[in-house]
């Protein structure tokens, strides 16, 4: 059994995400508005990168699904074209 890799740039969605909150939460209890601020911006910032991933696998999987169709199609114009000789 392989484990997937997984490429680091999927990541930095997620670490976005955890330093964002984590940013948040310390300027909220320190009152400090500005980094408060900054954290929900990464934040943000790490949902965008989240969802072009998300956007990347399924395009990917339709690209797979469209070739496959494409090979079952040339085969059966193959099939097809063998018979009728």
């Amino acid at each position: 059994m392989q484990i997937p890799r997984i490429d680091p740039k999927n990541v930095l969605g997620l670490a976005d995400k955890i330093i964002g909150l984590g940013k948040e939460i310390i300027g909220t209890l320190t009152r400090q508005d500005r980094l408060s601020k900054a954290g929900q911006v990464q934040q943000d910032k790490g949902t965008e990168r989240i969802k072009a991933i998300k956007a990347q696998v399924e395009a990917d999987a339709h690209e797979t699904k469209a070739a496959a169709a494409g090979r079952a199609q040339k085969s059966a114009q193959n099939t097809k074209e063998a018979v009728n000789s």
